[in-house]
């Protein structure tokens, strides 16, 4: 039996779920301080608040008896306190201060122990007294705070008792509205939850439904927004992605239709004369077996340069870089082209003021000149002359060894120019001959050249023939 795979939850589930789980970690904070520690967060309070209104009452320690008499009682009436100063000059003793008469202060016998057991503890004691038990007959939980300064003559007693408000009825009332307020977020916190996932979810379930159709026609783009920041980037990139799959497998069917193409009429050349060659007496000549071996040529040349091409797209074609003479291999280059077609009445010009020596890879670069130079050969006009300038330039501060090879025929339309890079591109114009290349040359000479750092580009204008150039960079470390 197949075992069914376990499906993950969708973002609506687990952005409801988070939503609300960090609700319910917020409203479990909220409970332990308000309901488990509410006691000992008020006993605490309570605490400074005793040992605050200590501090105050032992800044005026020294003030008459009236006007200290005076504070205390303002500062009882304000606190709820019992507050007792007793101070001790000698043989005298002065007690100030305001008291319950049921309390622990007003027993003489108790403040003198009070005062004798803060002596022995250093100086300050607190208590807690828990009224549960019935700890010294108080009925509630209470608090007693003693801070004793000792004086030359005598000393300086400072009592407060305080008794503290029972926190259970407040627990109770506020457990119940914490109940109330839990069931209220968490109700909230789904719903908030819900938008959230719509406003994202919906959004990325149309962009997974629409990335199963990239690169073909149905893709479509979201409408009206994306949700959100990311959802609309992702949406742009596939957009993107979608147009740039369209257009490689246009350029693949285009690539497929040209070289079935440019195939077919070199092997349909071969075999019809070697048909003729084989059926018909007399046409087994030299004329015919040359026709026979230039067709084979320029299929050898198509798929060397689809090689080349390929190879140099997909980065497998390095760089042997070392450092020749470039004028010298290319004034070898064209003395070979030269003596090739100078029975086909071609002039091949070739000026440099100097020889250079540079790094690059000197077969690659010598497969760009031999492609510019058969490209202008190709092309030219009824001068049937190229021209190739070796100069140095200078651009941006930077020195760079510049290759024009200028043609005149008749030149590119202007509209043409940004493509004729391209594989395969060719001008929808008749040409003069029909000896033509193979569509991908100025291709294979912008990928040598963007390898090798150097730049590329021509010169043209209809009817005025076309500059075809290169730069390579002589200031290389």
């Amino acid at each position: 039996m197949k075992k069914e795979k376990k499906r993950t939850p969708g973002l609506r589930t687990k952005l409801i779920a988070i939503t609300a789980l960090f609700t319910a970690l917020i409203l479990a904070v909220i409970w332990l301080l308000f309901v488990v520690f509410l006691d000992d967060f008020y006993r605490q309070t309570k605490r400074s608040e005793l040992m605050s209104t200590a501090k105050d009452v032992e800044a005026r320690i020294t003030l008459d008896s009236q006007s200290l008499a005076d504070y205390i009682a303002d500062v009882c009436r304000d606190t709820g306190a019992n507050i007792l100063v007793q101070r001790r000059t000698g043989s005298s003793t002065e007690n100030i201060g305001f008291v319950n008469p049921r309390g622990i202060l007003a027993n003489t016998f108790a403040v003198s122990a009070l005062i004798e057991n803060t002596r022995r503890e250093g100086g300050t004691i607190t208590y807690k007294f828990d009224g549960s038990s019935g700890s010294r007959g108080d009925e509630n939980d209470s608090m007693l705070y003693s801070h004793l300064t000792e004086q030359s003559d005598g000393y300086a007693a400072v009592m407060i008792y305080v008794q503290l408000t029972p926190v259970d009825a407040t627990r109770t009332t506020i457990t119940g509205l914490l109940l109330i307020v839990s069931v209220v977020f968490i109700l909230i916190a789904v719903i908030i939850g819900q938008i959230m996932a719509a406003r994202l979810s919906s959004p990325l379930t149309k962009l997974n439904e629409n990335a199963k159709h990239i690169g073909t026609p149905a893709y479509e783009r979201l409408t009206g927004g994306a949700g959100c920041r990311e959802t609309a980037e992702l949406d742009e990139t596939l957009s993107k992605a979608s147009a740039e799959l369209q257009k490689v497998d246009d350029l693949r069917r285009e690539l497929i239709s040209n070289v079935s193409h440019d195939r077919r009429t070199p092997l349909t050349m071969i075999s019809g004369y070697g048909e003729m060659m084989r059926d018909i007496p007399g046409e087994n000549n030299a004329e015919n077996i040359q026709i026979i071996i230039d067709e084979a040529d320029h299929l050898n040349r198509l798929v060397n340069d689809m090689l080349s091409l390929s190879k140099l797209e997909a980065g497998m074609d390095h760089l042997d870089v070392t450092e020749f003479n470039v004028t010298a291999a290319l004034s070898a280059l064209v003395g070979r082209y030269s003596s090739m077609r100078a029975v086909q009445g071609y002039t091949l010009d070739f000026k440099a003021e100097r020889e250079y020596v540079i790094k690059g890879d000197e077969l690659k670069l010598t497969q760009v000149f031999y492609n510019l130079i058969n490209n202008a050969i190709n092309y030219t006009g009824p001068s049937k002359l190229v021209r190739i300038i070796q100069s140095e330039v200078t651009e941006r501060g930077a020195r760079y060894l510049r290759f024009d090879v200028i043609d005149d025929g008749d030149g590119i339309l202007p509209e043409n120019l940004p493509y004729i890079w391209d594989r395969y591109f060719k001008e929808n114009r008749a040409h003069k001959r029909a000896d033509v290349g193979t569509g991908l040359g100025l291709c294979i000479v912008k990928r040598i050249m963007e390898a090798h750092g150097g730049g590329y580009g021509v010169n043209s204008e209809p009817g005025k023939g076309s500059d075809f150039f290169i730069t390579l960079p002589l200031d290389q470390t």
